[in-house]
């Protein structure tokens, strides 16, 4: 995928880098300004939550927080029995079983045995509930300065990586749509640029995830187009998937003359769009001149003559419509977000 072979695709593996380094080094930090003994864990926390991205930090921290808080009640409840019987691994390995099976049916809760291990299998001197406390402390404090520095340490520009995303997404469905509308690929080459095409469509869904994270202002308000970009781009996919379906099961078949020469104009919609696409990436859709122009392009989408099959008419119209859709939506920024999903909807 070239989304992924650019430079920019290499930017998450940096960017947790370097805020993990960064959470590590700032959890170090305040916990010796509090005077805390088991710093330690506030580190191994930063390292486990920080991720490349906020909502997988965000993830991740609620995960933590709720098996820490879990496995906290069952350490204490096993210290408890204890000290109570004098019995040091009965009370673990009774209480490791429901906790095992928790993680088991919920995984998201494996933190909880992780915890039970650390306030209860730890060697501690003086009253036993103490180092409980304090390693429960600095667990919240590797959270807290993990989902600090999430937000303050290079953000991943998630709206710029959405719209470049789209452009390539719109590139490679150019590239599929020309070699269904040439005949020189099988189905199964064609169904694998599909499986590319679909990958695309994760990334996208994860920017604008991730961009709703980035900010306090709503994403509809900040960028509306980009809120309903995977909806646009998965309708662009089944569009263009129906043509070649079209094509390949009519492919022994008179009325097909005419189709090759549809890919000029479709080409250059699809090539138009992945423009202004790269447009809104760089902050450059307001007071910039389309180029080229919603008309250009709407101009140049092509029509099917009369003597081509009915299937082709149908699927053809199907993606003109939603060209035409997509136009509306890329090259308008007066539209709010509820616009743009009437527009995508009609």
């Amino acid at each position: 995928m070239k989304f992924l072979s650019r430079p920019y695709g290499m930017e998450a593996p940096w960017r947790q880098t370097t805020r993990t380094l960064i959470s590590v080094a700032a959890s170090w930090g305040v916990g010796s300004a509090l005077g805390l003994r088991e710093t330690i864990w506030a580190l191994i926390t930063s390292l486990i939550v920080t991720q490349s991205s906020i909502e997988q930090t965000m993830t991740t921290a609620r995960d933590q927080v709720i098996g820490t808080i879990i496995g906290a009640l069952v350490g204490t409840l096993a210290i408890t029995i204890q000290l109570a019987t004098g019995f040091y691994w009965t009370p673990f390995a009774l209480l490791l079983v429901p906790v095992a099976y928790m993680a088991a049916v919920r995984p998201s809760l494996r933190f909880a045995g992780v915890t039970l291990m650390i306030v209860y299998l730890l060697p501690a001197s003086g009253n036993p509930y103490w180092p409980l406390t304090e390693r429960l402390t600095a667990i919240f404090l590797g959270v807290f300065v993990s989902l600090i520095v999430s937000y303050l340490v290079l953000h991943a520009s998630a709206r710029r990586r959405g719209f470049i995303t789209a452009a390539h997404m719109f590139r490679a469905l150019d590239d599929l749509l020309q070699a269904a509308l040439m005949r020189s690929e099988s189905w199964s080459q064609l169904e694998a640029r599909n499986e590319d095409c679909a990958k695309y469509l994760l990334i996208l869904d994860e920017c604008v995830s991730e961009a709703r994270r980035e900010n306090w202002v709503r994403l509809e308000k900040r960028h509306p187009v980009l809120t309903v970009l995977p909806a646009l781009m998965r309708r662009m996919l089944s569009d263009t998937m129906l043509v070649a379906r079209a094509i390949d099961a009519g492919k022994d078949r008179g009325g097909f003359d005419g189709v090759r020469e549809l890919h000029n104009g479709l080409s250059h919609a699809y090539r138009a769009l992945a423009h202004r696409c790269e447009q809104h990436a760089a902050g450059e859709a307001k007071g910039t001149p389309e180029r080229p122009s919603r008309d250009d392009i709407l101009a140049h989408l092509p029509a099917l003559g009369t003597d081509a099959l009915p299937e082709m008419h149908f699927v053809i119209s199907l993606l003109r419509q939603d060209l035409k859709r997509a136009t509306d939506v890329l090259m308008n920024e007066s539209y709010e977000a509820k616009k743009l999903r009437e527009v995508i909807a009609q």
